[in-house]
């Protein structure tokens, strides 16, 4: 018979953690937990291991209040003791049953002595709610969080969640800070997210707490950028371009900066911030047909995902004016770089637009970061859509009109529109590939024409079932012929009598699959509602 049982690691007495799940009783009587003690004495003394057994009991079995209360006195310890408050806290009250602490019992004994105006039981269950409850600034404990699982999580609820990634680290008491001297400081570290510190600070006189996170200044850089792309923004397969060099020259323009949270910002907040003009989120709506079950953040990470990073230098208009820069920084673009860090994104499988994302230099918080995104024009507009279509689809079959002339029409007649036109394409492709929710959609209708052979009850992920649905399309799409309809729409009036002045529209022949095309119907101006679809009639 085994001696001990290692949890988490830890060495426990065997024989006590058997006889305390033998007790049928609901709760453990003062019967019980005098055997459970008089089993751990049969040495005549209680080892530490023991000891250490019978804490772990008390905070994980049920127990009548006198049999817990006469056991801890048995133990020397007892609930006004530091370290049983720090254990029952965490372990009972709030069920983190694999957080570690260090904590230093003189360290908290001392500050309660120079101003103990709330007991520390209160302090540290306030340093746990602002790990669990403040989501103020992406470097919180809940933004971080939420930002690596793309749930941007309510902490109100998603008490779970946050819990599960509390669970699995080291909470640690520091010493008195001159910087804060009203507030006990705790910090906690995690496996989750490397490099990263987050402080809790609560308030030694007040009901107040909140937290906040930052990198470590003096990491090394390679490992430390590689780990934001790859473990916290969760983009392992994004490349990076980002010279260490340049970092130091850039960071003696403000002393104190920290290069983590920058490069955290700039990859949290300046991806996915929707707020400017101009900004990928506009962009990418309009490149892709948004499944609902995904929103629309997923798109944007994919597209992160494929893309290049770059550092914008400081000298990057001499780099332009020699014809040198790696990543050319629009004329126009509101952009300075003595007051903000720049990086600019690029899409090399795209063929029409690039991103800048600028992070203000004094952002210490990684609380601030935006982006715009601008079009890449050298190209002919038929060459940039013959790219999108051969390069990006790989559709070199697919037949296809552009009526220039009645693009700028179009433009022109029914108002500004800074639309790309190959996103225009771009987006008629993904909307014919993947559009499911309409009902007489390409999708449905290939659904409809596969029912026996690729029944929906085959795949256990429906995701799994849409991707073999559009890619049976794809087959059928080097056949085609995509037309974008011009003002004068005489043989191809939508049925269901969409007006051009309000959508983009496009008419989708396949002759191999059905005798009537179909449509597809692009709004000009989309609400936060509206996307494009297509349909036909079948």
């Amino acid at each position: 018979m085994a001696y001990y049982k290692v949890i988490q690691k830890v060495r426990y007495a065997a024989d006590l953690l058997n006889l305390a799940e033998s007790f049928d009783q609901e709760a453990i009587t003062l019967e019980n937990a005098g055997t459970l003690f008089n089993k751990a004495m049969d040495g005549g003394k209680i080892t530490e291991i023991e000891r250490r057994t019978l804490l772990y009991i008390l905070d994980r079995h049920p127990f009548a209040p006198e049999a817990a209360q006469w056991l801890q006195t048995q133990l020397g310890t007892g609930e006004n003791t530091l370290e049983d408050t720090i254990r029952r806290v965490i372990r009972l009250e709030y069920n983190l049953t694999n957080l570690d602490w260090k904590i230093d019992p003189e360290m908290v004994r001392a500050r309660l002595q120079k101003n103990g105006a709330r007991p520390f039981r209160e302090i540290l269950k306030s340093a746990l709610e602002a790990y669990l409850h403040w989501s103020q600034g992406p470097l919180s404990f809940a933004g971080c969080v939420g930002r690596r699982d793309l749930a941007f999580v309510d902490p109100n609820q998603s008490g779970n969640l946050l819990k599960n990634y509390l669970d699995r680290g080291v909470l640690q008491l520091l010493p008195e800070q001159s910087e804060n001297p009203d507030c006990w400081v705790f910090d906690f570290q995690t496996p989750d997210f490397k490099y990263l510190n987050f402080h809790a600070f609560v308030h030694e006189s007040q009901n107040q707490q909140y937290s906040k996170g930052s990198f470590d200044a003096a990491a090394p850089h390679a490992p430390m950028c590689a780990s934001i792309v790859v473990q916290h923004a969760r983009l392992p397969q994004m490349e990076w371009l980002i010279p260490e060099d340049e970092v130091k020259q850039q960071l003696a323009l403000v002393p104190g900066q920290n290069f983590g949270n920058v490069l955290f910002a700039a990859l949290t907040d300046g991806i996915y911030n929707a707020e400017s003009s101009f900004s990928f989120h506009d962009f990418i709506t309009q490149d892709v047909w948004v499944d609902p079950e995904l929103g629309v953040q997923a798109y944007e990470r994919a597209y992160a995902q494929r893309g290049k990073l770059h550092l914008i230098p400081l000298d990057y208009k001499a780099q332009a004016d020699a014809g040198t820069d790696s990543f050319p920084v629009p004329e126009n673009a509101s952009f300075s770089i003595d007051s903000e860090w720049g990086f600019g994104l690029e899409m090399p499988e795209k063929t029409n637009f690039k991103v800048l994302i600028t992070v203000p230099r004094e952002n210490t918080d990684g609380d601030a970061a935006w982006n715009t995104c601008f079009i890449d024009e050298e190209l002919p507009l038929s060459e940039q859509v013959m790219l999108v279509i051969a390069r990006e689809f790989k559709l070199d079959g697919l037949q296809w009109s552009l009526p220039e002339e009645d693009v700028l029409k179009q433009q022109t007649q029914f108002g500004p529109d800074w639309r790309s036109i190959p996103s225009l394409f771009r987006q008629a492709l993904n909307t014919v590939l993947h559009d499911y929710l309409t009902p007489k959609s390409v999708f449905n209708f290939m659904a409809q024409k596969l029912s026996e052979s690729t029944p929906a009850s085959d795949f256990d992920d429906p995701q799994e079932y849409r991707a073999a649905i559009a890619h049976a399309i794809f087959a059928h799409l080097n056949h085609a012929t995509l037309n974008l309809l011009p003002i004068e729409m005489e043989d191809n009036n939508p049925i269901n009598g969409e007006k051009i002045e309000e959508n983009w529209l496009f008419y989708l022949d396949l002759p191999q699959l059905h005798s009537v095309g179909f449509w597809v119907v692009i709004p000009r101006w989309p609400d936060d509602l509206q996307q494009a679809y297509t349909y036909g009639d079948f």
